[in-house]
């Protein structure tokens, strides 16, 4: 089955809004006494999880092992629900339309909840706020951090083919030429290469990039203005609707115990709170 995955920016008000009734519902349901921890049928024995390992530190390939949040993520969750929990990588575009055929019961991949990915999936309660940001070679920073410079005729700015920040760039810069890459690596060695001025990606990989070793780094850095108003959570089949409550309870739970927080600090170690700003 294809489904249409550009599913863009759109209207940060809106998505805000989103993430507010996701939260309402689920802190409601929570505070009622509705907690479903003892509704197992929700989860299967082995729970089949879609990952693109191509946006660290959320999913990423260091060799043949799978590492980031996302991964950490879902071996807590398999022991938190008693269930084993199988990491099934595909390629992003892919993600959706494997999980609306039933190939896998939920996305774990550091996607964001938009108004166009809510038309094929249901979202868990967001786990981190987490919106589109700009890296530029160092050098250039001074004048590439004036807010009207990336949109001018003979700017270069790269995305990642399908993310939030394609759909972004595509529809917001008008003069400047947006070039497509498939991996936060592939795009990095363009900025350095100056084959781009910009990068737009989210918040965590900006984050990390500017996070390692000033020798490996040196010549990068983040413009910390979000771009756009994101939330990352977890995507479920919209027919599964036990499943999704099941997760927002763990999530839930990991927010309050503080498993959620050790995870997302051990891989991203310079979160900023402009980002919410």
């Amino acid at each position: 089955m294809k489904v249409g995955l550009y599913s863009g920016a759109a209207g940060g008000t809106r998505i805000a809004a989103l993430f507010a009734a996701l939260l309402t519902l689920t802190v409601t349901s929570a505070g009622c006494g509705m907690m479903h921890r003892g509704s197992s049928a929700a989860v299967p024995s082995d729970l089949r999880v879609g990952i693109s390992p191509n946006y660290p530190p959320l999913a990423f390939k260091e060799g043949t092992e799978l590492k980031g949040v996302e991964v950490d993520f879902a071996h807590l969750l398999g022991k938190q629900l008693g269930v084993k929990t199988t990491l099934i990588e595909l390629p992003w575009d892919e993600l959706l339309p494997a999980l609306v055929d039933g190939k896998i019961d939920v996305i774990m991949s550091g996607m964001s909840i938009t108004e166009a990915r809510t038309q094929y999936a249901d979202f868990t309660v967001p786990y981190m706020a987490a919106g589109q940001m700009v890296l530029v070679r160092k050098v250039e920073l001074r004048r590439r951090r004036e807010e009207t410079a990336m949109d001018q005729p003979g700017s270069r700015v790269g995305v990642i083919q399908g993310s939030t920040g394609d759909t972004y760039a595509r529809r917001t810069l008008k003069q400047a030429t947006v070039m497509g890459f498939t991996s936060v690596d592939e795009a990095v060695a363009a900025l350095r290469g100056d084959r781009i001025d910009y990068f737009i990606a989210d918040a965590p990989s900006i984050w990390t990039i500017t996070a390692r070793s000033a020798t490996q780094n040196q010549d990068l850095a983040g413009l910390y203005r979000p771009l756009t108003s994101e939330f990352l959570a977890w995507a479920v089949r919209k027919d599964n609707d036990p499943l999704r409550r099941q997760l927002n309870d763990v999530l839930l739970l990991w927010e309050q115990n503080g498993q959620q927080a050790d995870v997302l600090d051990e891989w991203i170690r310079t979160r900023r709170v402009t980002l919410t700003k």
